[in-house]
């Protein structure tokens, strides 16, 4: 008999801001939503349609990488799915969400920055050095 796989490698945007909550003393759960496209054909034209998946993510390392985890920044993870299960009002209710095992940041929107230095654009050219005079250039 083969064995279950359960993994889930996902790249989207975060839709908000990662909510950090604190279940029990010393650990830490840090939740959030992937808007992730997939193409779909209508007609004769491709449209993107947007996935929203929720994912959770516990740890050291989850708390660390949240405050950086902003809306609208490119993340990839990888993970389990992980399906709860609920009975409200006596309906049965469950929902898919995505068990984090690593997750990883890429860009923000926009080319906004999340440091405090300013990017290469921003920084003022005062101390560049005078190309037409060789002795200037620090090499």
């Amino acid at each position: 008999m083969a064995n279950d796989i359960n993994q889930v490698a996902l790249t989207g945007r975060l839709v908000k801001g990662a909510e950090v909550k604190y279940p029990r003393e010393n650990f830490c759960v840090v939740t959030f939503t992937i808007a992730s496209n997939e193409n779909q054909k209508k007609g004769d034209q491709w449209e993107k349609r947007a996935n929203y998946i929720d994912c959770s993510f516990s740890g050291n390392y989850a708390k660390a990488l949240a405050p950086s985890m902003t809306k609208g920044r490119s993340i990839t993870v990888t993970g389990k799915i992980h399906q709860d299960r609920w009975e409200k009002d006596g309906q049965k209710q469950s929902k898919i969400i995505i068990k984090v095992d690593n997750a990883e940041l890429g860009q923000l929107p926009n080319g906004k920055s999340d440091s405090s230095e300013p990017s290469a654009e921003e920084q003022p050219f005062d101390d560049v050095p005078d190309d037409s005079d060789p002795e200037s250039i620090p090499f």
